[in-house]
């Protein structure tokens, strides 16, 4: 049986209300946050969605990413102030999708490749319409009907293709499959994709490296930054349902705390990075606000810092971490 949902996913509507009175009282990080996904959102109000049929994803950019960011925003901020413009609009996005795209091109669940490349994508975004769908339920905007074709859209067409590969592919993948199952009351499903999620953290180097990761000359900061924010998202999910992804410590003696540890101490420096010294520094990406509400070290703060306010950076369903997870620096 699938854990309570009232804990939401990454926010549910109580903290989401919480963080708005102290946005409009001027407090920070909440009242920039809140200003850019306010107007994120009433943008997406003035505009259609743009689902795809058939959908094939060529490259890392979308319209079902960026429809799925847009339907996101609108239901934190239908959560947060209980307008229900935001509501209807959300539930606009998310079934356009699910009536109307039936058919992925280019996907391949177990491997990777230019011919794979959507179901990358779609691993990596593919939550954003869920979280919707979820914030949105209390105001009634999907019918009963309309909850059944978006529950068989997500396991019919959508899950199918979720990757399963053991690099962070299949960390986003993971991210997808716990959450889909969990939306749709799959609880074996859900309990499996968490048993995936800790045969990746088994494959963790005792000092936290991620090896697949760390091999891939100048941009292994990027690609195991990429695989910890799909990690770090689903922990952070799964310990709303009472489950502790957080301590679990790997077959090569790492936790995830430790990853998180090794990358930080890098970020800055990435000269003194010891896979490749000619390493790039990526685009802050918002999962460091989840890292920080669990573990509110000043080795993850200066990275937390440069990152805020975390919004949507159009690559995944970890966005608006600021306003939904984020807490005051110490």
């Amino acid at each position: 049986m699938v854990a309570d949902r009232s804990g939401g996913y990454l926010a549910n509507p109580e903290e989401l209300r919480g963080r708005l009175a102290l946005a409009e009282q001027g407090f920070e990080p909440y009242a920039s946050a809140w200003e850019e996904l306010l107007d994120a959102a009433d943008e997406a109000l003035g505009r259609d969605p743009s689902p795809e049929e058939p959908l094939d994803i060529p490259d890392t950019q979308s319209s079902f990413v960026d429809d799925g960011g847009d339907a996101y925003a609108l239901g934190i901020a239908y959560a947060a102030t209980g307008d229900d413009r935001y509501a209807e609009a959300a539930g606009d996005y998310v079934m356009a999708w699910a009536d109307t795209t039936a058919t992925l091109e280019n996907t391949c669940a177990g491997r990777g490749g230019a011919d794979c490349q959507t179901s990358l994508i779609v691993s990596r975004a593919a939550p954003s319409f869920v979280y919707a769908a979820d914030l949105i339920d209390p105001s009634g905007r999907l019918s009963g009907a309309e909850r059944d074709r978006l529950d068989a859209w997500l396991v019919d067409v959508i899950l199918p293709v979720t990757s399963t590969r053991t690099n962070n592919w299949g960390d986003a993948g993971v991210l997808s499959q716990y959450v889909i199952n969990d939306f749709v009351g799959d609880g074996d499903g859900a309990a499996a994709a968490l048993d995936r999620w800790r045969e990746q953290m088994d494959l963790v180097a005792e000092d936290g490296h991620i090896p697949e990761e760390t091999r891939r000359g100048s941009s292994g900061i990027l690609y195991t930054q990429g695989a910890l924010s799909f990690r770090v998202a689903v922990a952070h999910i799964a310990d709303r349902r009472g489950v502790d992804l957080w301590s679990y410590e790997g077959a090569g003696g790492a936790t995830l705390r430790e990853s998180l540890d090794h990358l930080a101490r890098y970020f800055f420096e990435p000269a003194e990075w010891p896979f490749d010294d000619g390493a790039d520094t990526p685009t802050i990406s918002p999962m460091w606000e989840l890292a920080y509400a669990r573990f509110p070290d000043p080795g993850l703060a200066p990275i937390v810092d440069e990152g805020r306010p975390a919004g949507d950076e159009r690559k995944s369903a970890v966005l608006w971490t600021t306003f939904t997870s984020g807490v005051p620096l110490e």
